[in-house]
């Protein structure tokens, strides 16, 4: 026997899995419910008790005939109910059994239509879209990285369990010390700044730490937004003597006799322009564009993408233009490091977010150049290589925009910062309105469906001393 919740039949061991941005406040008549995605604001909802605790059984993994049997519901009436729970909220509900074939099976053909969607944009994005918009258009730097483009460094921004209590800037600072990439005396360009929290980090963590390192150096900013260079300005005021602020666009800017010893890319590259080729034209020796004298010259293992009878691909220009650039100004023992999300062998694809498009990068591409350009290279996870403790569970990013955005403006309490909290840290903020709050969801930092820094790569590029030839 089966229900069916918009025109689809449920199994009897149907397991429904709640979307983590529908939360709920329970009360003595039910709760209130919330949910926000990023394209989708639903109002906010009165549930019974008797809904309530549908939700609650349904957020802990329960199947539809056991939440049947344990609040002895009709059939008719869970169906109607959760229904409802969709037309409230598109997407808020899904499920899945273990001999299912329609749910998964439409969920992996939704997958792969939003991955070609995006493939198919980043094939048609032009080359100064997000020159333009962090010129012009980035307005309010604080509200662009709590609220649209959050980041592993923003979350971990303050000292957490997951780092040994230390914040992701003094982690990767102390990574860098330790490897032997920081030492005295250093020149540092550090590429795309945020709004300055991980360069305040390094350098208060130097000051306090590595006195002597922190004698010896000079941080340089460099950054092509006007908007968040006033952020870095504010943020890393403290270290007015050490720091330097450049303004330009990596992929073509000039640093004429400028040297550097240590150059960082943290989160950036997703940023930078992306280009398609055709792999026709740069395998037979006759490019017809930059890119592809690029992918050319560097010999780079593309993933071919059929359109039109041509074989096209998608290459992460923008990045390669930073490594180009960063080997031009880097001294002959220098050291560069780079972070962003990513993966090896798969074609980049557009992240969309409300205000402009990022590119994930294939390491495939970067390490190819790097080799090419005589660098000695290492790739890691960044949650392997800065130290990350997989086991420590923080909460999901779609739980935490609810809470956020809708719940605690609901009741008119103060902001709550976004950060990566812990069960512990938020009932630390949130003190006992912790406890009524349904489907605050927390997953271990190395679940691939939490917003975790295993997902995220570090590459590591370093000289023995020769430039290349």
């Amino acid at each position: 026997m089966a229900n069916r919740i918009n025109s689809i039949d449920i199994p009897d061991d149907a397991l429904f899995i709640l979307n983590p941005a529908v939360i709920w406040l329970r009360d003595e008549d039910g709760s209130l419910g919330f949910y926000q995605t990023a394209s989708h604001s639903a109002p906010v909802r009165r549930f019974t008790k008797l809904e309530t605790e549908i939700l609650q059984y349904i957020s802990t993994g329960a199947t539809r005939t056991e939440i049947q049997d344990r609040l002895n519901v009709a059939p008719s009436d869970l169906a109607e109910f959760l229904k409802s729970l969709n037309m409230w909220g598109e997407g808020a509900l899904r499920w899945q059994n273990s001999e299912t074939s329609r749910a998964l099976a439409d969920h992996a053909r939704l997958i792969e239509t939003a991955r070609l969607r995006d493939i198919a944009t980043a094939m048609a994005a032009t080359a100064d879209g997000n020159d333009v918009f962090h010129r012009t258009q980035l307005t309010d730097s604080q509200r662009q990285f709590d609220q649209i483009e959050t980041t592993i460094s923003h979350i971990f921004r303050e000292p957490h369990a997951a780092l040994d209590n230390r914040s992701y800037g003094q982690t990767f600072c102390d990574w860098l010390v330790a490897s032997g990439q920081l030492k005295s005396p250093c020149k540092i360009v550090e590429i795309g700044c945020g709004l300055g929290y991980f360069a305040n980090a390094i350098l208060d963590r130097l000051q306090e730490e590595h006195p002597q390192i922190y004698d010896g150096l000079s941080y340089t900013l460099f950054d092509l937004s006007p908007e968040l260079q006033m952020a870095q300005k504010s943020n890393c005021s403290r270290h007015a003597g050490k720091t330097h602020f450049i303004s330009g666009n990596i992929e073509s800017y000039d640093f004429r006799d400028q040297r550097f010893d240590l150059a960082l890319s943290n989160e950036v590259i997703a940023d930078l322009s992306v280009a398609t080729i055709s792999l026709d034209n740069s395998e037979s020796g006759s490019p017809q564009s930059e890119a592809e004298i690029l992918a050319q010259d560097f010999q780079l293992q593309s993933v071919p993408i059929a359109q039109g009878g041509e074989r096209m691909a998608v290459i992460n220009f923008g990045a390669i233009k930073m490594l180009q650039n960063l080997d031009k100004c880097l001294n002959d023992s220098g050291h560069v490091v780079v972070t962003e999300y990513g993966s090896q062998g798969q074609s980049p694809k557009a992240v969309r977010f409300s205000n402009h498009d990022e590119y994930t990068i294939d390491f495939g591409q970067l390490e190819r150049v790097a080799q090419q350009l005589g660098f000695h290279h290492n790739r890691r996870t960044m949650g392997d290589a800065i130290g990350f403790d997989p086991d420590c569970k923080t909460i999901r990013l779609e739980t935490l925009r609810t809470l956020c955005d809708c719940l605690l403006p609901h009741l008119g309490c103060e902001p709550l910062r976004v950060l990566a909290y812990t069960p512990a840290s938020l009932k630390d903020v949130l003190g006992d309105l912790t406890d009524g709050i349904g489907n605050l969801q927390f997953l271990r930092l190395d679940d691939p469906a939490s917003f975790t820094p295993f997902r995220f790569e570090l590459l590591s590029l370093s000289r023995d001393g020769r430039k290349s030839a």
